[in-house]
């Protein structure tokens, strides 16, 4: 055991060690020649793992910090690493230990630092294992201390480095199976069902912002978004949410009011479809704008197609087209509409001749129900507000979806599809 022992030489290459880790510990680990020295027996070489390179991580052994207002020290580290599918995935476990609240571990994956610790309110239901999971058909869950917890991934490990002291006997080259379920609420925290084998541990691990400034280290630089990394929201966020809002609102006003300004409308026909003249007349006086020719029939589930043939002051075929138009609706529900339109650019000033004619119909009684055609010319072209407009709103849309973004990020690293589901 160790005691009260503060220091010793590695028994294999004589180098000498801190001792910081507490009654509990069982190996030590040289970081000058990878020595496993068992702590229960005079420290004793059990294995030499040579070769090892240090993996990045800004924190050291002996480094100590508060967490949670208790004190703990830095007493081993251990680098992991997991190939799956062509990829590769690295992260640093660094194990801290309190002398009045024990162990637990310092995370370090892309920059982001995580705190872990071993429960024992272990949740209802059996251990999770990747072969549970692999054999579910939805995705699985755990409830723990009134909270849900889904299942996010499936992770097959092994040690590539370790250095410093340990409960337990770790070796380069281990593998172990960590099933990760993340708590559905939202809150920053995972449940891991953690298979070594020889040991089995459920933990719960939480996102540690502050862990550099605890530790008094160097801050690493966070990669993308991690699955337990709180949303924050950027600084200014809800000024260019309410700035990009109000301009899409100007945008829109202005946009509708160009579309009316000056625009003069005249009725050219209200009354039953069969009554309709041949060809309905009507001036246009300014070309330098467009005009605007709208229909509404007031049919209800019934159907109408339109032939549309439109002619300028000189002869000119405008539009030879269709227009359709169809209404259903229920008690509470309806779709379609009972208007159409047809735009046209002016091109000589004059009389314009506009003919419709009913080609197709649901039934007979179409022809009986009215039908209003008016035209509107001399229409502003708001074009370029409705494209400004239109950039507000996506600026509008991404500020006002950090969040949702944000959660969808979190999970994208799930493992579970949703053909599992």
């Amino acid at each position: 055991m160790t005691g009260n022992v503060r220091s010793i030489d590695c028994t294999n290459c004589g180098a000498g060690l801190e001792v910081l880790g507490g009654g509990r510990v069982t190996t030590q680990v040289c970081g000058y020649c990878g020595a496993a020295l068992d702590a229960n027996e005079n420290y004793k070489v059990l294995d030499v793992f040579a070769g090892m390179q240090r993996p990045a991580s800004p924190f050291r052994l002996g480094m100590t910090g508060r967490v949670q207002g208790v004190e703990f020290t830095i007493v081993g580290t251990i680098g992991k690493i997991e190939r799956y599918g062509g990829k590769t995935w690295t992260w640093v476990d660094h194990q801290l230990y309190s002398p009045t609240h024990g162990y637990a571990w310092l995370t370090v994956e892309d920059g982001h630092t995580l705190l872990t610790r071993k429960i024992r309110d272990w949740p209802v239901g059996p251990f999770l294992t990747s072969r549970m999971v692999e054999a579910a058909e939805a995705r699985p869950s755990r409830n723990w201390r009134r909270s849900l917890f889904r299942y996010y991934s499936t992770s097959s490990w092994k040690i590539d480095f370790v250095e410093g002291e340990f409960t337990w006997r770790p070796a380069r080259g281990a593998r172990g199976v960590t099933v990760s379920l993340m708590c559905n609420s939202g809150a920053p925290e995972m449940l891991a069902y953690a298979d070594n084998g020889s040991e089995r541990e459920v933990e719960v691990t939480r996102y540690f912002a502050g862990a550099a400034e605890a530790f008094g280290a160097r801050p690493s630089v966070p990669q993308g978004t991690h699955p337990l990394q709180p949303y924050q929201p950027k600084a200014r966020s809800a000024f260019y949410r309410r700035w990009f809002g109000g301009v899409l609102a100007i945008a829109v006003a202005g946009a509708v009011a160009l579309s009316t300004i000056g625009a003069a409308t005249t009725t050219l026909w209200d009354g039953p479809v069969r009554d309709m003249p041949e060809a309905l007349v009507f001036e246009v006086d300014d070309t330098s704008r467009p005009a605007l020719i709208r229909l509404r029939h007031n049919i209800r589930n019934e159907w109408s197609a339109f032939a549309v043939t439109l002619t300028g002051p000189d002869g000119t075929s405008l539009a030879e087209t269709f227009r359709d138009i169809s209404y259903y609706s229920g008690s509470d529900w309806s779709e379609g509409s009972r208007f159409a339109s047809l735009g046209f650019q002016p091109q000589v000033a004059g009389a314009h001749q506009l003919t419709l004619e009913l080609e197709e119909s649901s039934s007979g009684r179409v022809a009986d129900s009215a039908l209003r055609v008016m035209v509107r010319d001399g229409r502003s072209r708001p074009l370029w507000l409705w494209m400004a407009a239109g950039l507000f709103m996506l600026a509008f849309l991404w500020s006002a979806s950090t969040k949702l973004r944000h959660k969808a990020a979190r999970w994208s690293g799930s493992d579970w599809t949703e053909e599992d589901d």
